[in-house]
Protein backbone atom coordinates (compact mmCIF):
# COMPACT_ATOMS: atom_id res chain seq x y z
CA UNK A 1 0.00 0.00 0.00
CA UNK A 2 1.45 3.61 -0.98
CA UNK A 3 0.97 6.57 1.36
CA UNK A 4 0.19 10.16 -0.33
CA UNK A 5 1.11 13.03 1.46
CA UNK A 6 -0.38 16.48 0.96
CA UNK A 7 1.99 18.96 1.55
CA UNK A 8 0.21 22.37 2.63
CA UNK A 9 2.65 24.44 0.16
CA UNK A 10 1.14 27.71 -1.34
CA UNK A 11 1.48 28.58 -4.11
CA UNK A 12 1.99 32.37 -4.72
CA UNK A 13 0.41 33.39 -8.12
CA UNK A 14 0.55 36.83 -8.00
CA UNK A 15 3.53 37.26 -9.54
CA UNK A 16 2.31 35.09 -12.47
CA UNK A 17 -0.96 37.12 -12.36
CA UNK A 18 1.10 40.66 -12.66
CA UNK A 19 3.26 39.69 -15.60
CA UNK A 20 0.42 38.39 -17.95
CA UNK A 21 -1.65 41.16 -17.06
CA UNK A 22 1.44 43.25 -18.00
CA UNK A 23 1.67 41.43 -21.39
CA UNK A 24 -1.95 42.00 -21.91
CA UNK A 25 -1.13 46.07 -21.82
CA UNK A 26 2.00 45.90 -23.78
CA UNK A 27 -0.02 44.03 -26.43
CA UNK A 28 -2.61 46.35 -26.34
CA UNK A 29 -0.84 49.00 -26.63
CA UNK A 30 1.79 47.81 -28.89
CA UNK A 31 -1.34 47.04 -31.47
CA UNK A 32 -2.40 50.65 -31.31
CA UNK A 33 0.49 52.22 -32.22
CA UNK A 34 1.29 53.00 -36.11
CA UNK A 35 3.62 50.91 -38.11
CA UNK A 36 6.08 53.82 -39.10
CA UNK A 37 6.66 54.02 -35.08
CA UNK A 38 7.51 50.33 -34.63
CA UNK A 39 10.16 50.77 -36.63
CA UNK A 40 12.26 53.19 -34.54
CA UNK A 41 12.43 51.08 -30.64
CA UNK A 42 12.94 47.99 -29.29
CA UNK A 43 11.54 47.24 -25.75
CA UNK A 44 12.41 43.92 -23.82
CA UNK A 45 10.76 43.27 -20.29
CA UNK A 46 12.01 41.06 -18.08
CA UNK A 47 9.99 40.10 -15.09
CA UNK A 48 9.27 43.37 -13.56
CA UNK A 49 12.14 45.55 -15.47
CA UNK A 50 12.09 47.15 -19.14
CA UNK A 51 14.87 47.96 -21.42
CA UNK A 52 13.62 50.52 -24.05
CA UNK A 53 15.97 51.75 -26.76
CA UNK A 54 14.90 54.32 -29.57
CA UNK A 55 16.43 56.30 -32.51
CA UNK A 56 17.35 60.36 -31.99
CA UNK A 57 16.06 60.96 -35.70
CA UNK A 58 13.73 64.16 -37.50
CA UNK A 59 11.61 61.34 -39.10
CA UNK A 60 10.49 60.72 -35.52
CA UNK A 61 8.98 62.09 -32.15
CA UNK A 62 11.55 60.26 -29.70
CA UNK A 63 10.70 63.05 -27.34
CA UNK A 64 7.00 62.55 -27.50
CA UNK A 65 7.85 58.71 -27.19
CA UNK A 66 9.61 58.61 -24.20
CA UNK A 67 7.31 61.14 -22.70
CA UNK A 68 4.09 59.26 -23.05
CA UNK A 69 6.59 56.27 -21.83
CA UNK A 70 7.17 58.22 -18.64
CA UNK A 71 3.64 58.80 -17.97
CA UNK A 72 2.62 55.34 -18.36
CA UNK A 73 0.40 54.95 -21.15
CA UNK A 74 0.84 51.52 -21.41
CA UNK A 75 -0.20 50.21 -18.41
CA UNK A 76 -3.91 50.97 -16.87
CA UNK A 77 -4.07 51.88 -13.19
CA UNK A 78 -3.08 51.53 -10.70
CA UNK A 79 -0.13 50.23 -12.51
CA UNK A 80 2.95 52.56 -13.63
CA UNK A 81 6.28 52.65 -14.72
CA UNK A 82 8.76 53.86 -12.21
CA UNK A 83 11.92 55.49 -13.47
CA UNK A 84 15.15 52.85 -13.65
CA UNK A 85 18.66 54.15 -13.59
CA UNK A 86 19.87 55.33 -16.90
CA UNK A 87 22.81 52.33 -18.04
CA UNK A 88 20.82 49.77 -15.43
CA UNK A 89 19.06 46.36 -15.87
CA UNK A 90 18.28 43.97 -14.22
CA UNK A 91 21.83 43.11 -12.39
CA UNK A 92 23.55 44.59 -15.12
CA UNK A 93 25.09 48.28 -15.23
CA UNK A 94 26.18 48.70 -19.06
CA UNK A 95 27.60 51.50 -21.63
CA UNK A 96 28.00 52.07 -25.52
CA UNK A 97 30.99 53.34 -25.74
CA UNK A 98 32.41 54.00 -29.62
CA UNK A 99 29.54 51.54 -30.53
CA UNK A 100 31.30 48.47 -28.24
CA UNK A 101 28.31 47.39 -25.20
CA UNK A 102 30.39 47.33 -21.98
CA UNK A 103 29.07 45.62 -19.28
CA UNK A 104 29.63 44.93 -15.09
CA UNK A 105 27.57 43.49 -12.34
CA UNK A 106 25.44 46.32 -10.66
CA UNK A 107 26.95 47.19 -7.41
CA UNK A 108 24.60 49.62 -5.35
CA UNK A 109 28.21 49.90 -3.22
CA UNK A 110 30.25 50.98 -5.31
CA UNK A 111 32.85 53.48 -5.07
CA UNK A 112 33.14 53.47 -1.45
CA UNK A 113 29.43 54.28 -1.08
CA UNK A 114 27.49 51.87 1.57
CA UNK A 115 23.80 52.00 0.57
CA UNK A 116 22.80 48.03 0.96
CA UNK A 117 24.04 45.47 2.96
CA UNK A 118 23.70 42.46 1.74
CA UNK A 119 25.71 40.00 3.17
CA UNK A 120 26.55 38.71 6.51
CA UNK A 121 29.20 39.95 8.69
CA UNK A 122 31.91 37.94 9.33
CA UNK A 123 32.11 37.81 12.65
CA UNK A 124 28.29 36.75 12.50
CA UNK A 125 27.08 33.33 13.73
CA UNK A 126 27.17 31.69 10.71
CA UNK A 127 28.81 28.81 9.09
CA UNK A 128 32.53 29.68 8.30
CA UNK A 129 31.62 27.36 5.09
CA UNK A 130 28.58 29.57 3.67
CA UNK A 131 30.65 33.36 4.62
CA UNK A 132 33.38 31.25 2.42
CA UNK A 133 30.87 29.57 -0.13
CA UNK A 134 29.10 33.28 -0.34
CA UNK A 135 32.27 35.23 -1.15
CA UNK A 136 33.22 33.09 -4.01
CA UNK A 137 29.61 32.64 -5.03
CA UNK A 138 29.66 36.65 -5.27
CA UNK A 139 32.96 36.85 -6.71
CA UNK A 140 31.94 34.38 -9.74
CA UNK A 141 29.09 36.46 -10.18
CA UNK A 142 30.88 39.31 -11.08
CA UNK A 143 33.21 37.28 -13.06
CA UNK A 144 30.32 36.21 -15.28
CA UNK A 145 28.90 39.32 -15.73
CA UNK A 146 31.85 41.42 -16.95
CA UNK A 147 32.14 42.22 -20.72
CA UNK A 148 35.98 42.45 -20.40
CA UNK A 149 38.65 42.60 -18.14
CA UNK A 150 38.74 46.56 -17.33
CA UNK A 151 35.07 46.02 -16.20
CA UNK A 152 36.15 42.78 -14.27
CA UNK A 153 38.90 44.30 -12.13
CA UNK A 154 36.70 47.43 -11.54
CA UNK A 155 33.64 45.59 -10.33
CA UNK A 156 36.06 43.05 -8.32
CA UNK A 157 37.67 45.69 -6.44
CA UNK A 158 34.20 47.29 -5.47
CA UNK A 159 32.88 44.08 -4.43
CA UNK A 160 35.97 42.64 -2.08
CA UNK A 161 35.47 46.32 -0.77
CA UNK A 162 32.00 45.37 0.19
CA UNK A 163 33.56 42.04 2.23
CA UNK A 164 36.50 43.98 3.37
CA UNK A 165 34.06 46.92 5.30
CA UNK A 166 32.18 43.41 7.08
CA UNK A 167 35.61 42.26 8.12
CA UNK A 168 36.29 39.46 5.96
CA UNK A 169 40.24 38.67 6.33
CA UNK A 170 42.40 40.15 4.17
CA UNK A 171 43.53 36.03 3.64
CA UNK A 172 40.11 34.99 2.67
CA UNK A 173 39.57 37.76 0.15
CA UNK A 174 43.18 37.12 -1.60
CA UNK A 175 42.78 33.40 -1.85
CA UNK A 176 39.27 34.00 -2.99
CA UNK A 177 40.90 35.81 -6.19
CA UNK A 178 43.19 33.21 -6.56
CA UNK A 179 40.87 30.54 -6.60
CA UNK A 180 39.14 32.24 -9.08
CA UNK A 181 41.90 33.15 -11.41
CA UNK A 182 42.65 28.87 -10.88
CA UNK A 183 38.99 27.98 -11.75
CA UNK A 184 38.14 30.83 -14.96
CA UNK A 185 42.16 30.62 -16.34
CA UNK A 186 41.65 34.76 -16.25
CA UNK A 187 45.06 36.05 -14.88
CA UNK A 188 42.76 39.52 -13.94
CA UNK A 189 41.69 37.73 -10.78
CA UNK A 190 45.86 37.52 -9.85
CA UNK A 191 45.73 41.36 -10.21
CA UNK A 192 42.79 42.46 -7.98
CA UNK A 193 44.49 39.31 -5.40
CA UNK A 194 47.55 41.65 -5.47
CA UNK A 195 45.56 44.77 -5.25
CA UNK A 196 44.49 43.96 -1.77
CA UNK A 197 46.91 44.84 0.89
Amino acid sequence: MREYIVQDDVLALSPGMMLSACAWMENEWSEALAPADKQFFRAKRFMDDILLAYVETPRWDAVRFVKDMQRSVVYQEPLKLERGHDGTFLETRFTIENNVFRYKLKNDNEGGEVKVWRYMHFHSNAPFVQKRATLTACLRKVHRMASDTDNLCVSALDKVAEFRRLRYPLGLLRKACAYLAATSGVRQWLDVRDTLR
